[in-house]
Protein backbone atom coordinates (compact mmCIF):
# COMPACT_ATOMS: atom_id res chain seq x y z
CA UNK A 1 0.00 0.00 0.00
CA UNK A 2 0.88 3.83 -0.71
CA UNK A 3 0.16 6.23 1.48
CA UNK A 4 -0.79 10.13 0.12
CA UNK A 5 -1.71 13.48 1.33
CA UNK A 6 -3.04 16.53 0.28
CA UNK A 7 -3.15 20.68 1.14
CA UNK A 8 -5.61 21.13 3.95
CA UNK A 9 -8.69 22.90 2.70
CA UNK A 10 -10.45 25.99 5.52
CA UNK A 11 -13.86 25.83 6.56
CA UNK A 12 -14.45 28.69 4.08
CA UNK A 13 -13.46 26.44 0.93
CA UNK A 14 -15.69 23.58 2.52
CA UNK A 15 -18.09 26.07 2.05
CA UNK A 16 -17.23 27.17 -1.06
CA UNK A 17 -16.93 23.14 -1.99
CA UNK A 18 -20.40 23.11 -0.94
CA UNK A 19 -22.23 25.78 -2.42
CA UNK A 20 -20.54 24.83 -6.06
CA UNK A 21 -22.14 21.28 -5.22
CA UNK A 22 -25.09 22.36 -4.48
CA UNK A 23 -25.55 24.45 -7.58
CA UNK A 24 -24.83 21.50 -9.85
CA UNK A 25 -27.41 19.37 -8.51
CA UNK A 26 -29.50 22.52 -9.27
CA UNK A 27 -28.86 21.97 -12.70
CA UNK A 28 -29.31 18.43 -12.95
CA UNK A 29 -32.59 19.18 -11.13
CA UNK A 30 -33.79 22.20 -13.63
CA UNK A 31 -33.22 19.83 -16.13
CA UNK A 32 -35.40 17.24 -14.25
CA UNK A 33 -38.14 19.28 -13.75
CA UNK A 34 -38.70 20.22 -17.44
CA UNK A 35 -38.82 16.94 -18.94
CA UNK A 36 -41.02 16.11 -15.48
CA UNK A 37 -43.59 19.07 -16.22
CA UNK A 38 -43.71 17.45 -20.05
CA UNK A 39 -44.51 13.91 -18.54
CA UNK A 40 -47.12 15.87 -16.31
CA UNK A 41 -48.81 17.03 -19.81
CA UNK A 42 -48.96 14.15 -21.28
CA UNK A 43 -49.74 11.91 -17.96
CA UNK A 44 -52.84 14.29 -17.90
CA UNK A 45 -54.33 14.10 -20.93
CA UNK A 46 -53.71 10.53 -21.05
CA UNK A 47 -56.82 7.97 -20.88
CA UNK A 48 -55.51 6.64 -18.01
CA UNK A 49 -55.81 9.56 -15.78
CA UNK A 50 -59.40 9.15 -14.29
CA UNK A 51 -58.76 5.92 -14.08
CA UNK A 52 -55.35 6.61 -11.78
CA UNK A 53 -57.48 8.33 -9.93
CA UNK A 54 -59.88 6.19 -8.75
CA UNK A 55 -57.08 3.93 -7.72
CA UNK A 56 -55.96 6.40 -5.79
CA UNK A 57 -56.10 6.46 -1.91
CA UNK A 58 -57.02 8.75 -0.50
CA UNK A 59 -59.88 9.29 -2.93
CA UNK A 60 -60.31 12.82 -4.54
CA UNK A 61 -62.96 13.38 -1.85
CA UNK A 62 -61.96 12.62 1.30
CA UNK A 63 -58.14 14.14 0.20
CA UNK A 64 -60.06 17.65 -0.38
CA UNK A 65 -61.28 16.73 3.24
CA UNK A 66 -58.12 16.14 4.74
CA UNK A 67 -56.24 18.84 2.69
CA UNK A 68 -58.90 21.67 4.01
CA UNK A 69 -56.45 21.14 7.99
CA UNK A 70 -53.22 20.08 7.11
CA UNK A 71 -50.42 20.51 4.61
CA UNK A 72 -49.61 17.40 3.08
CA UNK A 73 -51.40 14.56 2.52
CA UNK A 74 -49.96 11.51 1.11
CA UNK A 75 -51.47 9.51 -1.47
CA UNK A 76 -50.62 6.13 -2.86
CA UNK A 77 -51.49 2.77 -5.55
CA UNK A 78 -51.35 -0.56 -4.34
CA UNK A 79 -50.14 -3.10 -6.93
CA UNK A 80 -49.73 -7.12 -6.42
CA UNK A 81 -46.55 -7.61 -8.03
CA UNK A 82 -43.92 -10.01 -7.35
CA UNK A 83 -41.80 -9.15 -10.61
CA UNK A 84 -39.46 -6.75 -9.75
CA UNK A 85 -37.46 -6.07 -6.86
CA UNK A 86 -35.93 -2.97 -4.80
CA UNK A 87 -32.42 -3.56 -6.85
CA UNK A 88 -33.85 -3.42 -9.73
CA UNK A 89 -36.31 -0.68 -9.32
CA UNK A 90 -33.31 1.12 -8.11
CA UNK A 91 -31.47 0.43 -11.46
CA UNK A 92 -34.14 1.14 -13.44
CA UNK A 93 -35.65 3.98 -12.14
CA UNK A 94 -31.74 5.81 -10.85
CA UNK A 95 -29.31 6.17 -13.46
CA UNK A 96 -25.92 6.29 -12.61
CA UNK A 97 -25.69 9.85 -12.99
CA UNK A 98 -28.97 10.50 -11.27
CA UNK A 99 -30.18 11.03 -7.53
CA UNK A 100 -32.18 8.73 -6.18
CA UNK A 101 -31.86 6.05 -3.05
CA UNK A 102 -32.78 2.52 -1.90
CA UNK A 103 -33.36 1.99 1.98
CA UNK A 104 -33.32 -1.64 2.70
CA UNK A 105 -32.69 -3.46 6.35
CA UNK A 106 -32.34 -7.38 7.77
CA UNK A 107 -32.87 -7.02 11.37
CA UNK A 108 -30.31 -8.55 13.72
CA UNK A 109 -32.75 -11.43 14.36
CA UNK A 110 -32.83 -12.40 10.72
CA UNK A 111 -35.50 -12.56 7.46
CA UNK A 112 -35.77 -9.02 6.17
CA UNK A 113 -37.59 -6.37 7.24
CA UNK A 114 -41.18 -5.67 5.84
CA UNK A 115 -40.54 -2.28 4.07
CA UNK A 116 -38.06 -1.32 1.45
CA UNK A 117 -38.15 1.97 -0.16
CA UNK A 118 -36.81 3.52 -3.47
CA UNK A 119 -36.83 7.41 -4.10
CA UNK A 120 -37.23 8.48 -7.72
CA UNK A 121 -35.99 11.26 -9.00
CA UNK A 122 -35.62 13.09 -5.51
CA UNK A 123 -34.92 17.18 -5.24
CA UNK A 124 -31.60 18.39 -3.57
CA UNK A 125 -32.57 20.32 -0.68
CA UNK A 126 -31.16 23.71 -1.00
CA UNK A 127 -29.34 24.74 2.04
CA UNK A 128 -27.78 28.08 2.70
CA UNK A 129 -24.95 26.91 4.47
CA UNK A 130 -23.92 26.75 7.85
CA UNK A 131 -25.89 24.61 10.17
CA UNK A 132 -27.61 21.72 7.99
CA UNK A 133 -30.39 20.64 10.82
CA UNK A 134 -31.75 24.32 10.22
CA UNK A 135 -32.53 23.76 6.76
CA UNK A 136 -34.02 20.32 7.57
CA UNK A 137 -35.88 22.17 10.48
CA UNK A 138 -38.03 24.37 7.91
CA UNK A 139 -38.27 21.69 5.15
CA UNK A 140 -40.14 19.49 7.26
CA UNK A 141 -42.13 21.96 9.55
CA UNK A 142 -45.71 21.15 8.03
CA UNK A 143 -48.91 19.32 9.03
CA UNK A 144 -48.67 15.74 7.58
CA UNK A 145 -52.87 14.20 7.01
CA UNK A 146 -52.49 11.16 8.94
CA UNK A 147 -53.34 8.58 6.33
CA UNK A 148 -54.06 4.61 7.50
CA UNK A 149 -52.02 2.02 6.48
CA UNK A 150 -49.52 3.55 5.20
CA UNK A 151 -45.65 2.23 5.73
CA UNK A 152 -43.44 3.94 8.73
CA UNK A 153 -41.61 6.12 6.11
CA UNK A 154 -43.81 7.79 3.13
CA UNK A 155 -41.95 10.80 2.29
CA UNK A 156 -39.84 12.97 3.87
CA UNK A 157 -35.87 14.14 3.32
CA UNK A 158 -33.67 11.19 2.92
CA UNK A 159 -29.73 12.05 3.53
CA UNK A 160 -26.59 12.02 5.45
CA UNK A 161 -24.35 14.57 8.19
CA UNK A 162 -20.91 14.44 7.21
CA UNK A 163 -18.74 14.19 10.76
CA UNK A 164 -17.71 17.14 10.17
CA UNK A 165 -21.07 18.49 10.33
CA UNK A 166 -20.28 19.02 14.01
CA UNK A 167 -18.44 22.01 13.42
CA UNK A 168 -21.62 23.34 13.39
CA UNK A 169 -22.95 22.75 16.64
CA UNK A 170 -19.67 22.71 18.39
CA UNK A 171 -15.98 25.10 17.99
CA UNK A 172 -14.21 22.10 16.88
CA UNK A 173 -10.95 22.16 14.26
CA UNK A 174 -10.81 20.23 11.13
CA UNK A 175 -7.87 17.56 9.94
CA UNK A 176 -5.53 18.69 7.64
CA UNK A 177 -6.04 16.93 4.53
CA UNK A 178 -9.78 17.20 2.83
CA UNK A 179 -12.54 14.01 2.80
CA UNK A 180 -13.49 12.51 -0.65
CA UNK A 181 -15.21 14.60 -3.15
CA UNK A 182 -18.76 15.00 -1.46
CA UNK A 183 -20.51 17.83 0.22
CA UNK A 184 -20.38 17.98 4.25
CA UNK A 185 -23.81 16.90 4.15
CA UNK A 186 -26.39 16.37 1.44
CA UNK A 187 -30.19 16.05 1.72
CA UNK A 188 -32.92 14.61 -1.08
CA UNK A 189 -36.28 15.84 -0.90
CA UNK A 190 -38.40 12.51 -1.43
CA UNK A 191 -41.88 13.13 -2.59
CA UNK A 192 -42.34 10.33 -4.98
CA UNK A 193 -41.83 6.60 -3.44
CA UNK A 194 -42.01 2.74 -4.75
CA UNK A 195 -42.24 0.92 -1.16
CA UNK A 196 -42.17 -2.28 -1.34
CA UNK A 197 -44.25 -4.17 1.46
CA UNK A 198 -42.66 -7.65 1.47
CA UNK A 199 -45.02 -9.11 3.87
CA UNK A 200 -47.89 -8.96 1.64
CA UNK A 201 -45.91 -8.70 -1.71
CA UNK A 202 -47.18 -5.74 -2.31
CA UNK A 203 -45.84 -2.59 -3.91
CA UNK A 204 -46.89 0.70 -3.27
CA UNK A 205 -46.15 3.91 -5.22
CA UNK A 206 -46.46 7.15 -3.31
CA UNK A 207 -46.96 10.78 -3.63
CA UNK A 208 -46.76 13.68 -1.22
CA UNK A 209 -49.54 15.60 -2.39
CA UNK A 210 -48.88 19.25 -1.01
CA UNK A 211 -52.93 21.18 -1.91
CA UNK A 212 -51.38 24.62 -1.65
CA UNK A 213 -49.66 24.47 -4.43
CA UNK A 214 -50.97 21.29 -6.78
CA UNK A 215 -54.45 20.11 -7.72
CA UNK A 216 -55.03 16.45 -6.71
CA UNK A 217 -54.98 15.26 -10.47
CA UNK A 218 -51.17 16.94 -10.50
CA UNK A 219 -50.21 14.57 -7.75
CA UNK A 220 -51.89 11.63 -8.83
CA UNK A 221 -50.12 12.46 -12.29
CA UNK A 222 -46.99 11.99 -10.53
CA UNK A 223 -47.93 8.65 -9.53
CA UNK A 224 -49.05 7.68 -13.12
CA UNK A 225 -45.55 8.79 -13.90
CA UNK A 226 -43.61 6.88 -11.79
CA UNK A 227 -45.52 3.73 -12.81
CA UNK A 228 -44.96 4.00 -16.62
CA UNK A 229 -41.22 4.55 -15.75
CA UNK A 230 -41.13 1.55 -13.78
CA UNK A 231 -42.71 -0.46 -16.47
CA UNK A 232 -41.30 1.00 -19.53
CA UNK A 233 -37.71 1.37 -18.22
CA UNK A 234 -35.18 -1.68 -19.97
CA UNK A 235 -34.53 -3.96 -17.57
CA UNK A 236 -30.79 -3.58 -16.29
CA UNK A 237 -28.68 -6.64 -17.00
CA UNK A 238 -28.28 -7.48 -12.91
CA UNK A 239 -27.55 -10.93 -13.56
CA UNK A 240 -24.47 -11.77 -14.89
CA UNK A 241 -24.92 -15.75 -14.82
CA UNK A 242 -21.04 -16.11 -13.33
CA UNK A 243 -21.13 -17.93 -10.30
CA UNK A 244 -20.05 -16.38 -7.41
CA UNK A 245 -16.29 -17.78 -6.85
CA UNK A 246 -15.63 -19.41 -3.76
CA UNK A 247 -14.53 -17.03 -0.72
CA UNK A 248 -10.84 -16.60 -0.28
CA UNK A 249 -8.45 -14.02 1.87
CA UNK A 250 -7.28 -12.34 -1.36
CA UNK A 251 -11.38 -11.06 -1.01
CA UNK A 252 -10.69 -8.68 1.78
CA UNK A 253 -6.69 -8.38 0.86
CA UNK A 254 -5.80 -4.46 0.39
CA UNK A 255 -3.61 -5.38 -2.38
CA UNK A 256 -4.50 -2.38 -5.14
CA UNK A 257 -5.41 0.31 -2.31
CA UNK A 258 -3.86 3.52 -1.32
CA UNK A 259 -3.74 3.57 2.47
CA UNK A 260 -4.31 7.28 3.88
CA UNK A 261 -2.52 5.74 6.78
CA UNK A 262 0.18 2.70 6.79
CA UNK A 263 -0.12 -0.03 9.85
CA UNK A 264 3.01 1.91 10.83
CA UNK A 265 2.32 5.13 10.87
CA UNK A 266 -1.56 3.92 12.58
CA UNK A 267 0.58 2.42 15.40
CA UNK A 268 2.78 5.23 15.73
CA UNK A 269 -0.77 7.68 16.18
CA UNK A 270 -2.27 4.86 18.73
CA UNK A 271 0.60 5.55 21.03
CA UNK A 272 0.31 9.19 20.43
CA UNK A 273 -3.41 8.68 21.45
CA UNK A 274 -2.62 6.52 24.95
CA UNK A 275 -0.45 9.17 25.46
CA UNK A 276 -3.00 11.55 25.28
CA UNK A 277 -5.17 9.22 27.66
CA UNK A 278 -2.41 9.21 30.24
CA UNK A 279 -2.28 12.85 30.71
CA UNK A 280 -6.10 12.59 31.35
CA UNK A 281 -7.81 14.75 27.82
CA UNK A 282 -9.60 12.08 26.83
CA UNK A 283 -10.64 8.44 28.12
CA UNK A 284 -11.07 6.82 24.48
CA UNK A 285 -10.47 7.75 20.94
CA UNK A 286 -11.89 6.55 18.22
CA UNK A 287 -8.87 6.97 15.05
CA UNK A 288 -10.04 5.75 11.37
CA UNK A 289 -7.74 4.67 8.13
CA UNK A 290 -8.97 4.99 4.76
CA UNK A 291 -8.56 3.17 2.09
CA UNK A 292 -9.07 4.23 -1.65
CA UNK A 293 -8.64 2.95 -4.99
CA UNK A 294 -9.90 3.60 -8.24
CA UNK A 295 -13.61 1.65 -9.30
CA UNK A 296 -13.72 -0.70 -12.05
CA UNK A 297 -17.49 -1.61 -11.44
CA UNK A 298 -21.14 -0.40 -11.47
CA UNK A 299 -22.13 1.12 -7.93
CA UNK A 300 -25.19 -0.66 -8.04
CA UNK A 301 -23.12 -3.73 -7.96
CA UNK A 302 -21.30 -2.43 -5.24
CA UNK A 303 -24.64 -2.15 -3.13
CA UNK A 304 -25.46 -5.31 -4.14
CA UNK A 305 -22.50 -7.47 -3.33
CA UNK A 306 -22.60 -5.64 0.07
CA UNK A 307 -26.26 -6.40 0.61
CA UNK A 308 -24.83 -9.97 -0.19
CA UNK A 309 -22.08 -10.44 2.49
CA UNK A 310 -23.04 -7.95 4.89
CA UNK A 311 -26.64 -8.07 5.81
CA UNK A 312 -27.47 -4.85 8.46
CA UNK A 313 -29.70 -3.65 10.15
CA UNK A 314 -29.57 -0.46 7.75
CA UNK A 315 -28.50 -0.81 4.31
CA UNK A 316 -28.50 2.03 1.91
CA UNK A 317 -27.49 3.55 -1.94
CA UNK A 318 -27.50 7.30 -1.86
CA UNK A 319 -27.07 8.28 -5.21
CA UNK A 320 -26.37 12.40 -5.57
CA UNK A 321 -25.78 12.28 -9.17
CA UNK A 322 -22.84 13.36 -11.34
CA UNK A 323 -21.04 9.86 -10.02
CA UNK A 324 -21.15 10.29 -6.54
CA UNK A 325 -22.49 7.70 -3.97
CA UNK A 326 -22.58 6.81 -0.32
CA UNK A 327 -23.47 2.57 -0.07
CA UNK A 328 -23.20 1.08 3.28
CA UNK A 329 -24.63 -1.82 5.50
CA UNK A 330 -24.77 -0.02 8.92
CA UNK A 331 -25.14 -2.49 12.07
CA UNK A 332 -25.37 0.60 14.62
CA UNK A 333 -28.46 3.16 15.01
CA UNK A 334 -27.69 6.39 16.20
CA UNK A 335 -30.81 7.93 17.00
CA UNK A 336 -34.80 6.76 16.49
CA UNK A 337 -37.57 9.02 17.11
CA UNK A 338 -41.46 7.91 16.51
CA UNK A 339 -43.75 9.91 18.63
CA UNK A 340 -42.17 11.02 21.52
CA UNK A 341 -39.52 8.29 21.80
CA UNK A 342 -35.92 8.60 21.38
CA UNK A 343 -33.75 5.72 21.44
CA UNK A 344 -29.89 5.31 20.21
CA UNK A 345 -28.20 1.72 20.18
CA UNK A 346 -24.40 1.90 20.95
CA UNK A 347 -22.15 -0.83 19.97
CA UNK A 348 -18.63 -1.41 21.09
CA UNK A 349 -16.99 -4.68 21.90
CA UNK A 350 -15.45 -6.13 18.70
CA UNK A 351 -14.66 -10.11 17.77
CA UNK A 352 -14.28 -11.17 14.07
CA UNK A 353 -16.71 -13.87 12.92
CA UNK A 354 -15.35 -17.76 12.50
CA UNK A 355 -16.88 -20.27 10.22
CA UNK A 356 -16.68 -22.66 13.09
CA UNK A 357 -19.70 -22.55 14.97
CA UNK A 358 -17.89 -23.87 18.12
CA UNK A 359 -14.83 -21.59 17.41
CA UNK A 360 -17.61 -18.65 17.06
CA UNK A 361 -19.08 -19.84 20.55
CA UNK A 362 -15.85 -19.39 21.70
CA UNK A 363 -14.64 -15.84 20.10
CA UNK A 364 -18.29 -14.87 21.94
CA UNK A 365 -17.67 -15.70 25.24
CA UNK A 366 -14.28 -13.91 25.23
CA UNK A 367 -15.58 -10.63 24.31
CA UNK A 368 -18.43 -11.42 26.87
CA UNK A 369 -15.43 -11.60 29.46
CA UNK A 370 -13.19 -8.98 28.53
CA UNK A 371 -13.04 -6.39 31.29
CA UNK A 372 -11.20 -3.86 28.64
CA UNK A 373 -13.80 -4.39 26.19
CA UNK A 374 -16.95 -4.53 28.97
CA UNK A 375 -15.41 -1.11 30.39
CA UNK A 376 -15.40 0.42 26.88
CA UNK A 377 -18.73 -0.39 26.46
CA UNK A 378 -20.29 0.60 29.47
CA UNK A 379 -18.61 4.08 29.41
CA UNK A 380 -20.18 4.86 25.87
CA UNK A 381 -23.29 3.76 26.85
CA UNK A 382 -23.81 5.81 29.43
CA UNK A 383 -22.47 8.75 26.75
CA UNK A 384 -25.35 7.61 25.30
CA UNK A 385 -27.52 8.44 28.54
CA UNK A 386 -26.01 11.83 28.27
CA UNK A 387 -26.42 12.84 25.11
CA UNK A 388 -30.40 11.43 25.17
CA UNK A 389 -30.45 13.14 28.80
CA UNK A 390 -30.09 16.63 27.32
CA UNK A 391 -33.24 16.53 25.69
CA UNK A 392 -35.37 14.16 27.05
CA UNK A 393 -37.68 14.51 29.80
CA UNK A 394 -35.93 13.98 33.31
CA UNK A 395 -35.88 10.42 34.95
CA UNK A 396 -36.77 8.57 31.58
CA UNK A 397 -33.50 7.48 30.47
CA UNK A 398 -33.35 3.82 30.82
CA UNK A 399 -30.97 1.20 29.15
CA UNK A 400 -32.47 -1.75 27.89
CA UNK A 401 -31.02 -5.03 26.51
CA UNK A 402 -27.52 -4.13 28.44
CA UNK A 403 -24.15 -5.82 26.43
CA UNK A 404 -26.02 -8.09 24.31
CA UNK A 405 -23.98 -10.10 21.51
CA UNK A 406 -24.90 -9.30 18.06
CA UNK A 407 -23.71 -11.25 15.03
CA UNK A 408 -23.04 -9.42 11.39
CA UNK A 409 -21.49 -11.46 8.42
CA UNK A 410 -17.49 -10.61 9.42
CA UNK A 411 -18.01 -9.18 13.22
CA UNK A 412 -19.51 -9.36 16.15
CA UNK A 413 -20.36 -6.62 18.81
CA UNK A 414 -21.28 -5.80 22.45
CA UNK A 415 -24.94 -4.07 22.21
CA UNK A 416 -26.95 -1.94 24.67
CA UNK A 417 -30.37 0.20 23.78
CA UNK A 418 -30.42 3.66 25.58
CA UNK A 419 -34.47 5.15 25.10
CA UNK A 420 -36.15 7.74 26.76
CA UNK A 421 -38.66 10.59 26.08
CA UNK A 422 -38.22 14.02 24.43
CA UNK A 423 -38.87 17.09 26.35
CA UNK A 424 -41.87 19.53 25.62
CA UNK A 425 -40.19 21.66 23.32
CA UNK A 426 -38.21 19.31 21.71
CA UNK A 427 -37.45 17.22 18.80
CA UNK A 428 -36.26 14.14 16.84
CA UNK A 429 -33.35 16.61 15.44
CA UNK A 430 -32.42 17.67 18.60
CA UNK A 431 -31.69 14.34 19.44
CA UNK A 432 -30.36 13.74 16.61
CA UNK A 433 -28.36 16.86 17.37
CA UNK A 434 -27.52 15.73 20.58
CA UNK A 435 -26.39 12.62 19.60
CA UNK A 436 -23.77 13.48 16.84
CA UNK A 437 -21.74 12.16 16.04
CA UNK A 438 -21.80 9.11 17.94
CA UNK A 439 -19.96 7.97 20.70
CA UNK A 440 -18.51 4.94 19.55
CA UNK A 441 -16.86 6.66 16.33
CA UNK A 442 -15.39 9.52 18.12
CA UNK A 443 -15.00 8.83 21.96
CA UNK A 444 -15.21 10.35 25.45
CA UNK A 445 -15.35 12.69 26.48
CA UNK A 446 -16.78 13.16 22.84
CA UNK A 447 -15.46 16.82 22.41
CA UNK A 448 -12.09 16.99 23.20
CA UNK A 449 -11.79 13.59 21.72
CA UNK A 450 -12.81 15.01 18.46
CA UNK A 451 -9.88 17.70 18.80
CA UNK A 452 -7.39 15.10 19.10
CA UNK A 453 -9.02 12.69 16.14
CA UNK A 454 -8.62 16.19 13.88
CA UNK A 455 -5.01 16.00 15.07
CA UNK A 456 -4.18 12.61 14.30
CA UNK A 457 -5.93 11.83 11.54
CA UNK A 458 -4.32 12.96 8.27
CA UNK A 459 -7.72 13.70 6.47
CA UNK A 460 -11.38 14.91 7.54
CA UNK A 461 -13.24 11.82 7.28
CA UNK A 462 -16.41 13.16 5.21
CA UNK A 463 -19.21 10.37 5.28
CA UNK A 464 -17.77 8.08 7.74
CA UNK A 465 -18.58 8.50 11.41
CA UNK A 466 -21.23 10.72 10.33
CA UNK A 467 -25.04 9.54 10.15
CA UNK A 468 -27.22 8.49 7.28
CA UNK A 469 -30.85 8.20 7.37
CA UNK A 470 -34.32 9.56 6.99
CA UNK A 471 -37.02 12.50 8.84
CA UNK A 472 -40.19 11.78 7.39
CA UNK A 473 -42.74 13.73 6.53
CA UNK A 474 -44.82 13.04 9.93
CA UNK A 475 -41.58 13.77 11.98
CA UNK A 476 -40.30 10.14 12.19
CA UNK A 477 -36.83 10.25 12.47
CA UNK A 478 -34.36 6.80 11.72
CA UNK A 479 -29.88 7.66 11.68
CA UNK A 480 -27.70 5.22 11.61
CA UNK A 481 -24.43 5.50 12.00
CA UNK A 482 -21.99 5.54 8.79
CA UNK A 483 -19.96 2.80 9.14
CA UNK A 484 -19.26 -0.26 7.02
CA UNK A 485 -20.10 2.49 4.24
CA UNK A 486 -18.40 3.38 0.73
CA UNK A 487 -18.18 6.83 -0.68
CA UNK A 488 -17.93 6.61 -4.69
CA UNK A 489 -16.63 10.00 -5.92
CA UNK A 490 -14.74 11.10 -8.57
CA UNK A 491 -14.16 7.63 -10.14
CA UNK A 492 -12.81 6.17 -7.11
CA UNK A 493 -13.98 3.62 -4.12
CA UNK A 494 -13.30 5.08 -0.16
CA UNK A 495 -13.25 2.84 2.61
CA UNK A 496 -12.74 3.69 6.43
CA UNK A 497 -12.86 1.84 9.48
CA UNK A 498 -11.73 2.66 12.90
CA UNK A 499 -11.03 1.33 16.58
CA UNK A 500 -11.78 2.80 19.61
CA UNK A 501 -8.25 3.34 21.77
CA UNK A 502 -8.16 3.24 25.55
CA UNK A 503 -5.30 3.41 28.10
CA UNK A 504 -4.06 -0.26 27.87
CA UNK A 505 -4.62 -0.77 23.70
CA UNK A 506 -2.41 -2.83 21.87
CA UNK A 507 -1.72 -0.98 18.67
CA UNK A 508 -1.46 -4.00 16.51
CA UNK A 509 -4.83 -5.59 17.82
CA UNK A 510 -6.23 -1.75 16.88
CA UNK A 511 -4.61 -1.75 13.84
CA UNK A 512 -6.37 -5.53 12.82
CA UNK A 513 -9.58 -4.54 14.11
CA UNK A 514 -9.97 -1.35 11.71
CA UNK A 515 -9.03 -4.83 8.73
CA UNK A 516 -11.83 -7.12 10.30
CA UNK A 517 -14.36 -4.19 9.83
CA UNK A 518 -13.04 -3.47 6.25
CA UNK A 519 -13.24 -6.86 5.30
CA UNK A 520 -17.02 -6.97 4.04
CA UNK A 521 -16.42 -3.62 1.99
CA UNK A 522 -13.20 -4.92 0.38
CA UNK A 523 -14.99 -7.94 -0.63
CA UNK A 524 -17.75 -6.50 -2.38
CA UNK A 525 -15.38 -4.13 -4.14
CA UNK A 526 -13.66 -7.36 -5.12
CA UNK A 527 -16.32 -9.01 -6.32
CA UNK A 528 -18.12 -6.42 -8.46
CA UNK A 529 -15.13 -5.93 -9.94
CA UNK A 530 -14.54 -9.63 -10.96
CA UNK A 531 -18.03 -9.72 -12.28
CA UNK A 532 -18.19 -6.85 -14.28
Amino acid sequence: MTTHAAEAPTADAQDAQDAQDAQNTQNTQDAQDAQDARDAQDAQGAPEAEEAARATVPHRAAAAALAREHDVVPLHQEFLDDSVSPVTAFAQLCGPDEAGFLLESVPVSGGVARYSYVGHRPAPLESPGGDPLTALRSHLARSVAPVPGLPPFHGGVVGYLGYEAARHFEDLPLAAGPPPGLPESAFLAADDLVVFDHATRRVLLMTLYRPARESYDDAVARIVRLNRALRRAPAPAVFSGRPLAAATPADHGTEGWTANLTEAQFTERVARAREHIAAGDAFQIVLSRRLSRPLRARPTDLYRHLRATNPSPYMYHLSLGGGRHVIGASPELLVKAEDRTVRTRPLAGTRPRHPDPAEDLRLERELRADEKERAEHVMLVDLGRNDLGRVTEPGTVRVEQLMRVERFSHVMHLSSTVRGRLAEGRDALDALRSAFPAGTLSGAPKIRAMEIIAELEPEQRGVYGGALGFVGADGLTDFAIALRTMVVADGHVHVQAGAGIVADSDPAAEFRETLHKSRAMLTAVRRAEAAA
